[in-house]
């Protein structure tokens, strides 16, 4: 007797996408969650570049 393996992971080509309802207070916290996230990232790029640039000038 075979077994057939369930595959919980949804395919990357599969053409009905997952959906998620979110309730308003639900997607305002993501909104938040998400616009920190961004402003941290932005943050990391400004120092990384900043470094650079000092980097740049000790060695020109």
């Amino acid at each position: 007797m075979t077994r057939k393996a369930e595959n919980h992971q949804p395919s990357l080509f599969d053409d009905e996408t997952p959906c998620v309802k979110l309730c308003t207070a639900q997607r305002a916290e993501l909104a938040m969650l998400v616009e920190a996230l961004l402003c941290e990232i932005a943050a990391a790029l400004v120092n990384a570049r900043g470094r650079e640039i000092v980097d740049e000038q000790d060695h020109g």
